[in-house]
């Protein structure tokens, strides 16, 4: 009877050193794949609000097309102040604006230099509607990277359509 206490008081209380540094590698490792993928999902977010305050530009352009059937404005270029819109700036996004391709207008939304925007900070990105066949139907908004008036944000920053 008297073994069976000694090992119960012989039995392991606490963790070996070994098997605390075990403990602390795996969360290192697991903190250094996971910081830089949440830096990304922030800046993604931050560039999202891009996204979000092109939708009246966008909805402009789309009401423009429904009643006229054309992205040009008879001989004239559809501009932001044919559709009546002035410029949108927010913390992240320093300008939206109508810049033509050809006769299409395409929005570009500009980015600010800005140091939460990483990578991204001082680029912009741009929306290019495309007219169904015929002129019945909704315009298609796409999403590029490259844009005409600075440099062009990172892929893996753009927004969904």
């Amino acid at each position: 009877m008297k073994n069976i206490q000694t090992m119960k008081q012989r039995a392991q209380k606490g963790f070996t050193l070994i098997e605390l540094m075990i403990v602390v590698a795996i969360i290192g490792i697991l903190a250094a794949l996971a910081i830089p993928a949440y830096q990304d999902y922030t800046i993604k977010s931050r560039v999202g609000e891009g996204a979000s305050l092109s939708g009246g530009f966008k909805t402009a352009i789309d009401v423009y097309w429904s009643e006229n059937g054309t992205l040009s404005n008879t001989g004239t270029n559809i501009s932001s102040a044919t559709l009546g819109l002035t410029s949108v700036a927010a913390e992240y996004v320093s300008d939206i604006s109508i810049v033509l391709s050809g006769t299409r207008p395409n929005l570009e939304v500009a980015l600010r230099d800005s140091t939460k925007l990483g990578s991204a900070a001082n680029t912009c990105f741009t929306y290019i509607p495309t007219a169904p066949r015929g002129t019945s139907g909704n315009l298609q908004w796409t999403v590029s990277e490259v844009c005409a008036g600075g440099t062009d944000l990172p892929v893996k920053y753009l927004p969904k359509t």
